[in-house]
């Protein structure tokens, strides 16, 4: 209609006149960034954040060999990088930096062979096998020793992971460190150790992988731009008021035993989120929500759980609502996790030993279902300002897989190019990422959706509707 057109040509920013324009309710969930097309052309900084709507596509494949940086003879380790995550992330960083050379620490060469095969591109003579024991500070040492970053994706991060030993061993050797921790206890006890790392002049980010990582980037990115749109508004218009994080994936999205692991035990950990200024700690698995996550993947189910962004984005922009929401499908499983959430103790699901011990027997059951649902995952982000800006972002890619890979990949390339200050910093934090916009462009590469900075309707799918009540997502 020609009242929606007006609204998009306007952006997303809602006055009081246009009601209509606000997202669903802060205790729901939303999507969205905002500014320039992370597929067009660069412009200078200033100028991107006063664009308000835009339309993120993922990058040709032209535009993906641009956004390389010289890493020539750069020397990167991946401590954990034999599991399904750091060889995705590994395989992916030498696609983007041919000329970097890899190390892939883990336990056993059998594990190498097998990160080798799941990528060809691996059996390099720029990509090497290191025997490494996080639980032996002489073995970290050994490994790590020399390198310009260390990329720390050895988990669970449950239950106090490795105690923060690969982040200790890389301030001490004075390498630069990235992790992919999703546990929020892990991201706090990583984040009490920036004076230390500060000191040493060592820059560092903690959870820097896809969701959390690429997720927080997209909120700062949504929060800066509609701040620099909303200039000159009243005092506390800039204030964030809401920010929302959203995510689903089919099957286990082809993880290893690890990650099912976590994911069993993060139905032990209570929830802690803010509501309207309020702490509030809940049960996970609960305050189900259905949300949309636009085209290819259409609206699914999704239910808090204790995930270290809410924690950062209340500490980064004291925001009064913060929830983060996950979900699966097909919807057994996600009953599954609730039943396990509400039944079982929470001490049982803490222990690593049962979790690892019921990924394992789990794991044949969880693949054939794999083989039918495929992996796709999806993030959906909702940013709102106390002075009515807000902004909605989508991240569909249809393998997590080669998605994490390509997000974490992002961050190591950015930390090569000397992007982060020294300290240890959450993703969204000014110190950890100067341009996050091309951080974004590199990790959005392989996305069939990915719309940024738009009304909440703009992110919508469109179903067809079949008749006798069945519809299919476009």
């Amino acid at each position: 209609t020609r009242a929606r057109r007006r609204r998009e040509g306007r952006g997303v920013r809602k006055t009081p006149n246009n009601p209509q324009r606000t997202m669903a309710s802060p205790v729901a969930r939303a999507p969205s960034l905002g500014a320039r097309s992370l597929g067009s052309r660069r412009v200078d900084r200033s100028s991107r954040l006063r664009r308000r709507p835009i339309h993120g596509h993922a990058p040709s494949s032209s535009r993906r060999r641009s956004l390389a940086v010289a890493a020539e003879g750069k020397k990167v380790v991946f401590v954990g990088g034999t599991g399904r995550v750091g060889s995705s992330a590994a395989a992916a960083l030498l696609r983007q930096e041919p000329g970097v050379a890899l190390v892939l620490a883990g336990r056993t060469e059998s594990s190498f062979a097998a990160a080798v095969e799941r990528h060809p591109s691996l059996r390099s003579t720029s990509c090497a096998f290191a025997a490494c024991d996080c639980s032996d500070p002489a073995s970290l040492a050994a490994v790590i020793a020399g390198a310009d970053l260390v990329v720390h994706s050895a988990g669970p991060f449950q239950g106090g992971g490795d105690g923060c030993a690969v982040l200790d061993a890389a301030i001490d050797q004075g390498v630069p460190y990235l992790d992919v921790c999703d546990d929020a206890e892990y991201a706090k006890a990583c984040k009490s150790k920036s004076k230390a790392a500060a000191t040493a002049g060592v820059p560092c980010v903690t959870t820097g992988g896809i969701y959390p990582g690429v997720s927080n980037l997209m909120a700062a990115e949504m929060i800066e731009q509609n701040r620099a749109s909303s200039e000159g508004s009243e005092g506390g218009a800039n204030e964030v008021e809401y920010v929302l994080y959203n995510y689903f994936c089919a099957g286990s999205g082809g993880v290893g035993d690890t990650i099912l692991a976590t994911s069993y035990m993060l139905c032990g950990e209570d929830v802690v989120c803010w509501d309207k200024g309020e702490r509030v700690v809940t049960r996970p698995a609960t305050q189900r929500k259905v949300v949309d996550f636009g085209k290819k993947c259409g609206k699914r189910e999704v239910f808090l759980y204790n995930l270290p962004e809410t924690a950062s984005a209340r500490e980064t922009w004291n925001a009064e609502t913060v929830k983060a929401r996950f979900g699966t499908s097909p919807g057994l499983w996600n009953g599954a996790m609730a039943l396990m959430a509400n039944l079982v103790p929470k001490e049982t699901l803490l222990n690593k030993d049962v979790a690892s011990k019921l990924a394992t027997f789990t794991a044949p059951i969880v693949r054939a279902v794999d083989a039918v649902v495929g992996e796709r995952t999806a993030m959906r982000v909702d940013v709102k300002l106390k002075g009515g800006a807000l902004a909605g972002s989508i991240y569909n890619h249809p393998r997590l897989s080669e998605a994490v890979g390509d997000a974490t990949a992002a961050f190591c390339a950015a930390m090569l190019r000397g992007e982060t200050d020294p300290g240890v910093w959450y993703p969204e934090e000014a110190g950890a990422v100067k341009d996050r916009a091309r951080l974004l462009e590199a990790a959005a590469v392989g996305c069939d959706n990915y719309e940024m900075n738009k009304a909440a309707w703009m992110l919508e799918s469109k179903p067809i509707n079949l008749g006798f009540g069945i519809y299919i997502e476009l």
